[in-house]
């Protein structure tokens, strides 16, 4: 899987060259029941790139903050992305 995991990313930086970040629009919104995440396509773009990014470091609790410190335009609750590493 690291080896497949590897080429995606190999491919996505060679396909994209960053192109997206620019136009990068994600959003995190509390809702009553749920949070939703949203996102224009370079958006969605620069999240693939990060679970990408998170399969690849392969360690136990590598994790990704998603808050408007970071790249989220309109975050009203902050969200952690993290990676649970299986033995």
């Amino acid at each position: 899987m690291r080896e497949k995991t590897s080429k995606l990313q190999v491919f996505f930086d060679e396909t994209f060259e960053n192109d997206y970040i620019e136009n990068c629009l994600i959003e995190v919104d509390n809702k009553e029941s749920e949070i939703v995440l949203s996102a224009n396509r370079e958006g969605m773009l620069y999240l693939i790139n990060r679970l990408i990014e998170l399969c690849e470091h392969n360690k136990a609790w590598s994790h990704y903050h998603l808050d408007e410190a970071g790249m989220a335009n309109k975050c009203n609750k902050p969200m952690v992305i993290s990676f649970i590493k299986e033995d």
